[in-house]
């Protein structure tokens, strides 16, 4: 068996400019995705890039999980006293910055003494991270970026994941509520069944009945995801042949399902989703969500009735045909 080598690339050969290569692709969420996964912080959203922050302009600037603003200063070469300037002044620059990120390909001992400085000297709301940023490749593959964190705030991820299980325990308390607020304003829908009562989880079934009802399982479900900051709706068929369900998904022409994409599970459900940037906390925006979410309903019953059902039916009897003789 043949095994290739890891080799580290200069980054000016992947992103010739810092501020006009490597910020940009920075900015977009899948990688901005990468970085805060790195670092545990969360769903990063409402990201821009070169703004004012009080004196100076930063590279990236996005907000976090709590609103609370995020920084990233971004610097190739070894890190200089320059940017640790903007970073001390980015705390007086009256934008609720709470976290700063200052990537580098190589920090410098006295520049990470001084963050470490900072996470020990400052609230617990504020957190600091000093992050050197390189780039792989195993033969003519394409280059990976990683993210080595060098300094973070102490017992980070003990603070994150206390955060988190207090902001889980609060959802918990609240998830009734949300469905029950949603179940008050439902519609009376032919051939589509609410539960009896609000579920105290994160997702709830809305069950397809009398000629609605699916050959052999699926149903509409509603879902909302805390971390995620969404809320969404999805049509569920159930489990089939991944070879067999491919084929006959790439025929289909229905609005309902224009834009998504069909998903398998780790159960081997196959499921097509629609999603809204919301937060299922915020009490004042349930009746937009809540409403947002009986449109995208009554968008699949509608495909559902014109067509998408027998479709369904269709798949079921090639996968019938299919299933291999004993």
């Amino acid at each position: 068996m043949q095994i290739g080598r890891l080799e580290k690339q200069a980054l000016r050969t992947i992103w010739p400019r810092e501020d006009a290569d490597f910020t940009p692709w920075l900015a977009l969420p899948e990688n901005l995705h990468l970085l805060s996964e790195t670092l545990e912080l969360g769903p990063l959203d409402r990201i821009s890039t070169e703004v004012s922050v009080g004196s100076f302009r930063a590279d990236v600037v996005c907000k976090d999980i709590n609103d609370a603003t995020v920084v990233i200063e971004n610097q190739f070469h070894k890190s200089d006293h320059g940017h640790l300037g903007q970073i001390l002044t980015y705390l007086a620059g009256g934008e609720d910055v709470r976290t700063v990120i200052w990537i580098a390909e190589s920090l410098r001992d006295e520049h990470r003494a001084a963050l470490e400085w900072l996470n020990n000297n400052t609230s617990t709301d504020f957190a600091f991270f000093g992050v050197e940023l390189e780039a792989w490749r195993i033969g003519e593959s394409d280059p990976a970026p990683k993210f080595e964190v060098a300094v973070r705030p102490n017992d980070w991820v003990r603070r994150q994941r206390q955060k988190a299980h207090a902001r889980e325990m609060e959802d918990y308390q609240r998830r009734m509520e949300y469905w029950q607020a949603f179940l008050d304003n439902w519609p009376v829908r032919e051939g589509l069944s609410p539960p009896a009562s609000a579920p105290n989880q994160g997702w709830m079934k809305l069950a397809l009945t009398g000629d609605s009802k699916p050959p052999d399982g699926g149903g509409i479900y509603l879902y909302r995801m805390i971390g995620e900051g969404a809320v969404g709706a999805y049509l569920s068929l159930g489990r089939r042949d991944p070879t067999i369900f491919q084929q006959w998904s790439a025929s289909l022409n229905y609005p309902s399902l224009e834009g998504g994409k069909w998903e398998r599970n780790r159960n081997g459900l196959f499921q097509i989703f629609k999603t809204l940037n919301a937060d299922a906390m915020d009490e004042a925006d349930w009746a937009r969500q809540h409403g947002w979410m009986r449109d995208c309903v009554a968008e699949f019953m509608k495909d559902w009735r014109n067509g998408l059902r027998d479709e369904v039916v269709r798949l079921v009897d090639q996968e019938q045909v299919n299933v291999p003789g004993d």
